[in-house]
């Protein structure tokens, strides 16, 4: 079953798709706060709640550290409907940071949302402000250690992750995203020099990889494709060379196969990694598919977060050989 929204001039047709829409939203929302199976860990295992003062009032993130004391960072920035909570559950990144001995902090947007700043997108608070506060906070409180955060973002998160790599890249060490492209319209942009990890796929129905609307109806706004998000980190880092590589298979889906883009021999030393999920849809990679009828295919030859994480660890390693 294909799912496609046919233009009809009548207001019941208009109510019944929007009470459609949002039944979808609110259903997602649901899945996100309550699957937990394929999840391992617990959301109040070394956990700690932090709130931050911000002109849209109190704001509230967990923190989850594998050790005492300063150490790497990855602040992780959940999806439109979804929670903090539902994000330690479902993603897999508290995990494989615990893996990688970095901390992870998972901060809430309000509303479940983030204002990534796309050309016509939702708008709402003032997240830039709100995440360079967070990182001043973890600093101060000796969870995060200077020069060493880095930031990850899925699908609405992802999108925010590209506009703070705009707004404020200087306080990132790399960053991460998830079924998400650069918000059309954000201007000005001045990313410094950052390594990168995109994954995305390519029928994927709400973040359309060669760019334009976000949504079923394409009305929540405007993205870049993967192609010129992409491009616009090559450029910055200086990356003159890549490589493909076909990801094996390993598992319980034959619907997509993921092939691994990296450019390297990189002036900046920074490395752009793209995985392509060719058949791939609005999902998680790692994470069996929700919805797939309406919200695409997933994988299962990697994970997400464990890739993230390894390039973050990895660009950890290159550091401290300098």
């Amino acid at each position: 079953m294909t799912f496609r929204l046919l233009s009809d001039p009548t207001a019941r047709a208009t109510q019944s798709l929007s009470k459609r829409l949002v039944t979808i939203g609110l259903a997602i929302g649901l899945w996100a706060g309550t699957v937990v199976a394929s999840a391992a860990g617990s959301t109040d295992a070394g956990s700690t709640d932090i709130v931050i003062p911000s002109r849209d009032g109190p704001r509230r993130a967990i923190v989850q550290a594998s050790r005492r004391g300063p150490q790497p960072t990855v602040i992780v920035l959940h999806g439109a409907t979804m929670t903090a909570e539902s994000t330690i559950r479902v993603s897999g990144f508290a995990e494989a940071a615990a893996r990688n001995d970095f901390a992870a902090v998972f901060p809430q947007g309000l509303d479940r949302q983030w204002n990534d700043q796309r050309a016509g997108g939702p708008g709402g608070a003032d997240d830039v402000a709100f995440l360079r506060a967070l990182v001043e906070r973890l600093v101060v409180d000796g969870i995060a250690l200077p020069g060493h955060i880095y930031l990850a973002g899925i699908s609405n998160g992802g999108m925010m992750s590209f506009a703070m790599a705009c707004k404020a890249g200087d306080l990132f060490h790399g960053i991460g995203t998830v079924i998400a492209n650069m918000p059309a319209g954000i201007a000005p942009c001045d990313v410094p020099p950052l390594p990168l990890v995109m994954i995305n796929g390519t029928d994927d129905p709400m973040v359309p990889y060669q760019g334009g609307g976000v949504g079923f109806s394409g009305g929540r706004g405007e993205v870049w494709s993967v192609k010129r998000t992409a491009e616009l980190f090559i450029r910055r880092n200086g990356c003159k060379a890549h490589e493909e590589q076909v990801v094996p298979g390993r598992g319980w889906s034959d619907a997509t196969t993921t092939t691994k883009v990296t450019w390297t021999s990189c002036q900046s030393g920074k490395p752009v990694t793209l995985y392509r999920i060719d058949g791939g849809g609005h999902q998680i990679a790692g994470r069996r598919a929700f919805l797939p009828r309406l919200l695409g295919q997933s994988t299962s030859d990697f994970s997400a977060a464990d890739e993230i994480l390894k390039i973050f660890a990895n660009e950890e390693r290159a550091t401290a050989q300098l």
